[in-house]
């Protein structure tokens, strides 16, 4: 038989949820934070995950280079959010940095140390080709 939902109706959970977070609500009602997710979700009261601001899948250690701020910062940009002052400026100079040197970026999970990410390596600068079009990333071929 299965367990009895001690959760509140969908209605509840969603008011309750504008004020609390899903750890709050679980350890309220005594069960996981899984358990309240899976049941918000079911209700279609979880925030769908945006879309991915690059096709690659990258190594931790580059996760918080550069080029990947900067990535997911002209992501939330191009889907019409407002980035704050200093994220927006920076983001700016990324970019007027990338025209100025012809370039787009690109990743090599392999890479060592160079200029897109002097630390950690990874991302790499290309030279822009015609193929690129508009884009700010080399997309790998498919």
């Amino acid at each position: 038989m299965p367990a009895p939902n001690i959760l509140p109706d969908s209605g509840t959970l969603a008011q309750m949820r504008r004020t609390m977070t899903i750890k709050e609500i679980a350890d309220e009602y005594g069960v996981s934070e899984v358990a309240v997710y899976k049941q918000l979700n079911a209700a279609g009261l979880t925030k769908a995950r945006p879309p991915k601001s690059h096709p690659w899948t990258l190594k931790k250690e580059h996760e918080q280079t550069r080029p990947a701020i900067m990535l997911r910062a002209l992501a939330r940009r191009e889907r019409g959010e407002e980035l704050p002052a200093q994220k927006s400026r920076s983001l700016d100079i990324w970019l007027d940095e990338l025209d100025r040197l012809k370039v787009v970026v690109d990743y090599d999970p392999d890479a060592g140390p160079n200029p897109a990410s002097p630390i950690y390596g990874g991302f790499v600068y290309r030279e822009r080709l015609d193929s690129d079009g508009e884009s700010r990333i080399r997309y790998p071929n498919s």
